[in-house]
């Protein structure tokens, strides 16, 4: 076996990091400090929730000048120099962490309940013994090899390291359980981050109005923010608005109100009416003879449905039934706001 599961308390892993017994060997990984702040607190903060966290690789070796074992890093720097930081007292956690009793703390802040999960977390760890550098390379070759191909969402969280990322994240640990509760994403989807495209769509939409969003439009809105993001706070209480208000009416058991593009555009109703941004009036230019012709009354809600289910009894609804079908595209993203907007 190349390499044996050796775990290690984080306490012990961060003093031996401490004394240069663990070191990081840089044909193996890049400089430490790139992830940013909420990276770090978002890493720590699953430490101490006792989380699970990927593995990490040492490499177990003779130094023979000074006559001692010493293990290199292969594969986990960031989350070495992040617990070694942590442990050293180095960084407060984020305001903006889910658990509101690490807030703005740093080791020593935090309760003895929490020093004491944080210091005997027992880290997954992989220890090459007794094997060529060429044979390490291999082994992760193989283990690559075989992982299942990244969809698009998991390329975009893998790729952008910035803080539209990590709030895209935040907004995913609080909103998608109870997203999944009502049907709008299943587990799998919560898995593969498909509910990381929902939200960034709707910010998408909340900033551009309704055009037609592909991966590169999402990209686009990944970099924008890759490096500052100074609205996070507003966009967040975008969201909360727009998905709380829209989960009772998916909640009321119609699957049609519950599928991805049709909830999106229940919650920018919701954000659209309590902020007053406009979009509306956005949809309106977009789709001016829909708007004119629901001008004259509002239309129900179980009606909508029904034309969803039966549309050749509602021949009056096809200009709606035909926008959810190309979901993504600008105008009949504009068409569904309206008539949605007309029904709620």
């Amino acid at each position: 076996m190349l390499a044996v599961y050796s775990p290690m308390s984080v306490g012990d892993y961060c003093k031996a990091l401490n004394e240069n017994l663990i070191r990081v060997n840089e044909e193996y990984q890049r400089n430490a400090g790139i992830w940013a702040s909420y990276a770090r607190s978002f890493f720590i903060e699953s430490i101490l929730l006792e989380y699970p966290i990927p593995k990490i690789f040492l490499y177990s070796k003779v130094d023979l000048r000074t006559r001692t074992t010493v293990k290199e890093i292969v594969d986990g720097q960031q989350r070495s120099h992040t617990l070694q930081q942590f442990y050293n007292k180095k960084f407060k956690l984020s305001m903006n962490i889910e658990t509101e009793d690490l807030r703005g703390k740093n080791y020593t802040q935090l309760s003895e309940e929490y020093q004491s999960t944080f210091l005997s977390y027992s880290l997954p760890i992989d220890e090459f013994r007794g094997v060529q550098p060429s044979q390490i390379q291999e082994s992760f070759r193989r283990m690559n090899a075989s992982n299942v191909p990244l969809n698009d969402e998991e390329q975009r969280n893998a790729k952008f390291q910035g803080p539209f990322k990590w709030f895209v994240q935040r907004v995913a640990q609080r909103f998608s359980e109870s997203l999944q509760a009502v049907g709008v994403f299943n587990r799998r989807d919560i898995v593969r981050m498909s509910d990381t495209r929902f939200y960034a769509e709707v910010i998408h939409s909340v900033l551009n109005g309704f055009v037609t969003t592909k991966g590169p439009q999402i990209d686009a809105l990944y970099k924008r923010f890759n490096t500052t993001f100074e609205r996070e706070d507003e966009f967040f209480s975008y969201l909360e608005t727009g998905i709380e208000s829209a989960i009772p009416l998916a909640a009321g058991g119609e699957r049609e109100l519950s599928r991805g593009y049709m909830f999106q555009s229940l919650a920018l109703i919701a954000i659209d009416r309590q902020f007053n941004l406009g979009l509306k009036q956005q949809a309106v230019n977009a789709a001016p003879e829909v708007a004119a012709a629901l001008q004259n009354g509002g239309m129900d809600m179980a009606i909508l449905i029904d034309g969803l289910r039966d549309p050749e009894s509602h021949p009056e609804l096809t200009e709606f039934v035909n926008a959810t079908k190309g979901t993504n595209v600008g105008r009949a993203k504009a068409v569904r706001f309206l008539y949605l907007d007309s029904a709620v």
